[in-house]
């Protein structure tokens, strides 16, 4: 269940207006998206949106860069600073250039480049995104693509993406990887998108009480054996069964096809851990 606690935990530095909108809007347009019928296709994408959006507190491409910082991004359209310079510290000259005759968009004259830039919970950029996304979203993003940013309307675009890209289908692979390449065609980023699903899986692990907690020997033997398969959020093997055993073992079971749950039978055998 996707909540203003949840969510204020996951992006504590997120605005008030998104955080409300998100967890008011969550069960019926992620519902509709089908993206509540496995927890795995939710994480993937609140990952993803921390990713891109820095936590929910960029919803537009920075494209203030210097002369340097240009010719490093785009290497292929700029061979040096002194021919990058004429468009440093210029977000909208250097949008109409570089995205210019690509994504649907027009030449630099046309203002496509700045007009389509990077949007929203997932950084939606070209004017054939802003078409694609906005006819299955239902909003005119291509007249309005201000509306990517709305809180009123920013998890139906990021949802509409996902649908673009057929992303839900992937998701249940297990795929996380597969996914980022699909959002964003290479692995740029895939470190700090890997961070971000790990704090989705700590932030939405359901803790176990107390009273319920496994004996600390087969908790530490769990705890190990996820630490021997590269499980290394798992943290140290101190026999309790917290945030980050939860986190490890909710991204085993998903990647090895085992139903939601904790320690269990199914688990243990998966890992090979003797009782």
């Amino acid at each position: 269940m996707i909540n203003m606690t949840l969510l204020t935990q996951l992006y504590p530095r997120a605005s008030d207006a998104h955080l409300s909108a998100v967890a008011g809007q969550a069960t019926d347009v992620l519902g509709r998206f089908d993206l509540l019928a496995r927890d795995i296709r939710v994480h993937f994408l609140l990952a993803q949106i921390g990713h891109e959006t820095a936590g929910l507190t960029l919803l537009e491409e920075g494209l203030s860069y210097s002369a340097e910082g240009i010719v490093k991004t785009w290497p292929k359209r700029f061979s040096s600073p002194a021919e990058a310079a004429p468009f440093a510290r210029n977000p909208e000259k250097l949008a109409n250039q570089v995205y210019s005759g690509r994504m649907g968009n027009g030449s630099p004259a046309s203002g496509d480049g700045f007009r389509f830039r990077g949007r929203g919970y997932i950084q939606l950029t070209g004017r054939d995104a802003y078409r694609a996304v906005g006819e299955i979203a239902g909003l005119q993003l291509e007249a309005s693509p201000d509306l990517a940013i709305d809180p009123q309307h920013a998890l139906t675009v990021v949802a509409a993406f996902w649908q673009w890209k057929n992303l839900n289908p992937v998701c249940d692979t297990g795929d996380f990887d597969a996914v980022s390449r699909k959002i964003n065609g290479g692995a740029i980023g895939a470190a700090d998108r890997r961070h971000w699903l790990d704090k989705v899986r700590r932030v939405f692990a359901a803790p176990v009480p107390p009273d319920q907690q496994p004996a600390a020997n087969l908790v530490v033997a769990v705890q190990r054996a996820l630490r021997a398969k590269r499980y290394v959020e798992v943290g140290a093997a101190d026999g309790q069964v917290g945030p980050r055993t939860l986190a490890a073992i909710t991204r085993f079971r998903a990647a090895n096809g085992l139903p939601a749950g904790v320690i269990d039978d199914v688990l243990l055998r998966a890992l090979g851990v003797e009782v």
